[in-house]
């Protein structure tokens, strides 16, 4: 590997060379695994390469040019991977935008990046473009993977057989031979929680530094499998179960919904698992729903199991130590093994939290069944993972160390900054942006505040835009204090308010499954708009908010709380494709709320115990 300090590398590597080269030496490998009419079909390296040579030259008989941008709206399949390939094969950048994106989204991303190729995945995908294909200002075609979606558009849309049928993949090989380490590979949006989406352009030599790098860290294998449910359009699990596989000559398994990922990951018994910290908390809640309907309530052991930690001055040979190592490893070899096969999870060397802060306890609770969780971190300008919690060697609470290569080193300020080869070349036609994110000396700046500890683990504290500031002038970093209140078995999601007032409140959005099962429980029947004025609802949430405020200084205590009448969600605008809240767009969509939150605390006495508010 490289000296981080500098971006040299083999001109001629590329993960086009790396996929070229993977097809010749394992071509009757599987590669690819999905679902079709109930059963699982193998894609091999063989028949990736022809397809994927197939749609790079049907996409240069449609005149795409070396350094073209060319977008990729649709879910992940092996045709999201084949086309992307195919676009980066034909020298282009591919552009992924979410396929939950709304028409205008996907209009800001195709006319910011300038693509007059579009590839979606089937008709409703398509009619977004279509949408508003004609007050873009470059002529746009659009490419529907889907042959059976029915649209005809002559001279806009085309199928994928057709661009195929149309190509020449004689001039493939040329164009790929042209590739260079320092083109852009890909131009991936930012999610815009502060502003606008920004295209950050990550290089070739970006995307396979990464690449090995984490292997050096990790050890992808050829043996390695994966299952993609998570956006493609996600820097994380594109570097992962996309490229990660390709590089590593691994399988990489398709998930038919989001849905259906509990059945499927029982399927495909992942040896590599990511999940945001959302899916964790789902996966943690079917388990213990499951434990709870044994007669002797299982869950409860496994909480009292995950608690147990050998305190560090006792040596583990010490009575002490032997009785906590010796409860663990018991649950482990008999309860925590049923639970990771009835999940999928039993062959899994590797678990990954991503995307989102996760919260220590919930980690905790799945080391107690033998699922140790590895939380990384790190963000698409610098492509993907920029730390990671070494399998073995995992603090929880941290982020774990930098990958081989990357410097990190904290601001006077505290914000962490990064410098290596995963750094990304920029913003795409955004200078003034680039040279805030990356300084003179090439040190990007992460806009996360944090700490390294003395064995170079690195500890977030918050992030830099969301800090709040209160009447008394203490920065209060609301992340941990939403981490803590979405663990609570009710709440999905929270958002902690208080910029220059004397105290805190929230805003608190309701887990709807659990509150349906909540209100099943207890004979109570409704909806959630109706179910957040039921007062043993409340008295539950104000439990939670207790519990929460009881390990706080009293200056990050909850006083005041409103529950929201509709649960978060990607499509109404509060949460980014990878879940994360829309802190911003949340305050302002109920800024009237908030208001009579701060009008109540000015009549009222000025305590720090938190007082429930009905909405």
């Amino acid at each position: 590997m490289t000296d981080s300090t500098t971006t040299d590398h083999q001109p001629f590597d590329s993960i086009v060379h790396r996929f070229l080269d993977r097809v010749e030496k394992g071509p009757r490998r599987s590669a690819m695994r999905h679902q079709d009419g109930g059963r699982w079909i193998d894609t091999t390296w063989a028949e990736y390469g022809a397809a994927v040579s197939q749609t790079a030259a049907g996409l240069i008989g449609l005149g795409v040019s070396r350094g073209d941008r060319v977008v990729l709206l649709g879910s992940n399949s092996p045709l999201w991977h084949v086309a992307d390939l195919a676009i980066l094969m034909c020298g282009a950048v591919s552009v992924p935008i979410y396929p939950m994106s709304s028409s205008s989204q996907v209009a800001y991303v195709i006319e910011n990046s300038g693509a007059e190729v579009c590839f979606a995945s089937d008709g409703e995908q398509a009619a977004k473009i279509l949408l508003h294909a004609d007050d873009f200002p470059q002529s746009v075609r659009i490419v529907v993977l889907d042959s059976t979606s029915g649209l005809d558009r002559p001279g806009r849309i085309e199928t994928l057989e057709q661009i195929r049928a149309a190509g020449d993949v004689d001039v493939v090989a040329e164009r790929a031979r042209q590739i260079r380490s320092e083109d852009v590979a890909t131009l991936v949006y930012t999610s815009g929680t502060t502003g606008p989406p920004k295209g950050a352009m990550l290089s070739h030599a970006n995307i396979t530094w990464t690449i090995d790098a984490v292997t050096e860290m990790v050890g992808l294998r050829s043996d390695d499998r994966m299952l993609s449910y998570l956006p493609l359009s996600h820097i994380a699990e594109r570097i992962t179960s996309h490229f990660g596989m390709l590089a590593a000559g691994g399988q990489t398994w398709f998930a038919r919904s989001l849905a259906s990922v509990p059945e499927d990951l029982r399927a495909c018994r992942p040896t590599i698992f990511m999940a945001v910290p959302r899916v964790w908390q789902k996966l943690h809640d079917s388990i213990v729903e499951e434990l709870d309907s044994t007669p002797v309530h299982l869950s409860g052991l496994v909480d009292r199991v995950a608690k147990l930690e050998l305190d560090p001055g006792l040596p583990w040979w010490s009575i002490a130590g032997l009785a906590t190592a010796g409860t663990r490893f018991s649950i482990d070899q008999t309860l925590g093994k049923v639970i990771r096969r009835r999940v999928g999870l039993d062959r899994a060397r590797l678990l990954v939290s991503a995307a989102a802060p996760i919260h220590p306890d919930l980690v905790r609770w799945f080391a107690g069944v033998g699922l140790p969780i590895a939380e990384v971190y790190g963000q698409t300008e610098d492509c993907g993972p920029a730390t990671v919690n070494p399998p073995g060697a995992i603090r929880i609470g941290s982020v774990g160390l930098p990958i081989p290569g990357l410097e990190a080193k904290a601001a006077d300020d505290g914000e962490l900054l990064f410098r290596g080869g995963s750094v990304c070349v920029g913003y795409h036609e955004l200078p003034e942006a680039t040279d805030e994110l990356i300084d003179a000396e090439r040190w990007l700046h992460s806009g996360d505040l944090g700490y390294i500890d003395d064995d170079g683990y690195i500890w977030i504290t918050g992030r830099k835009k969301d800090l709040i500031v209160n009447a008394a002038g203490k920065n209060i970093a609301p992340s941990e204090i939403e981490a803590a209140l979405s663990m609570e078995a009710l709440i999905g999601q929270a958002v902690v308010v208080g910029e220059g007032q004397r105290f805190l409140t929230a805003l608190i959005a309701l887990d709807g499954d659990a509150v349906s099962e909540w209100a099943r429980r207890h004979g109570t029947f409704g909806e959630l708009a109706d179910l957040v004025h039921d007062e043993g609802l409340s008295a539950e949430i104000a439990a939670s908010v207790r519990r929460v405020n009881a390990h706080h200084a009293p200056a990050e205590q909850i006083k005041y709380w409103r529950l929201l009448t509709e649960q978060l969600t990607i499509e109404n605008g509060e949460l980014t494709p990878p879940m994360k809240v829309k802190r911003q767009v949340v305050r302002d969509r109920h800024s009237d709320l908030i208001e009579e939150m701060y009008a109540l605390g000015s009549i009222k006495d000025d305590t720090h115990e938190q007082s429930q508010v009905p909405a």
